[in-house]
Parts: C-alpha cells; sequence; structure tokens
C-alpha cells in the first residue's frame, strides 16, 4: 500500500551552492553523496535529495511545495532574514493552520516554513 513519503527530490541549478544553502542555512546534513549529480540531505529523518537539474535554465515553478515546520515562526523569520537567505514575503503571514512565509533557495525553488497553531 502506498501510505508514506519516502523521499522528496528537488532539481538544483548549481549543486555546491544549493548544499551550502540546505545545509548552512537549513541546517540539513549531508548524509550520502551518489556522485556530482545526486546528494542525499537529512534533517531530524526527513530525507531530501538534490538532484542536478538537467536543463540549466529550467522553469523554476513547480506544482510541489516541500514545507519545513517551525516551532517559532518569528524567530525563525530573523533567523533566515540574518542568514541573507531569499524571503519571499514581508513577515509570516497567517494561514489555516498558523502561520507560514515563503523561502527561495539558490536555484529558484520555493519553500514553506510554516508553524502550526491551530
Amino acid at each position: 500500500m502506498l501510505n508514506q513519503v519516502c523521499v522528496l527530490t528537488i532539481k538544483v541549478r548549481d549543486m555546491e551552492k544549493d548544499v551550502q544553502f540546505y545545509t548552512e542555512k537549513l541546517d540539513f546534513k549531508v548524509s550520502k553523496k551518489y556522485g556530482e549529480n545526486i546528494i542525499s540531505l537529512e534533517h531530524n529523518g526527513l530525507p531530501l535529495i538534490l538532484e542536478k537539474a538537467e536543463i540549466e535554465n529550467a522553469p523554476t515553478s513547480s506544482n510541489v511545495l516541500l514545507a519545513i515546520q517551525s516551532s517559532n515562526i518569528q524567530e525563525d523569520f530573523k533567523k533566515l532574514h540574518d542568514k541573507g537567505v531569499k524571503i519571499i514575503s514581508e513577515e509570516p503571514m497567517p494561514c489555516p493552520p498558523g502561520y507560514f512565509f515563503v523561502i527561495e533557495d539558490n536555484s529558484g525553488n520555493q519553500l514553506e516554513i510554516v508553524e502550526f497553531v491551530n
């Protein structure tokens, strides 16, 4: 039965810069390298694969959005802002389960930071 997400893959343009983004800005750890084009990251049990995009100028929009849970959205907003992360919204915004804001990695992939309060 298909009932559990096992991994998320994000296509990136510059592997070195994006590994640096996910490890230094979002605290993921490199768990395994599968050559130069595929690197596995992990954060609190969540596996994430960075894969080098085959097309250099591939579209950056997607119908899939990775959400990272926050336990203190105001603190995380400030921390990411201070680290120079590109933040799409000017402040965390309300949503049905709590609050969220959206950031972009170096390849233009959007990631949602969400705090569940309701």
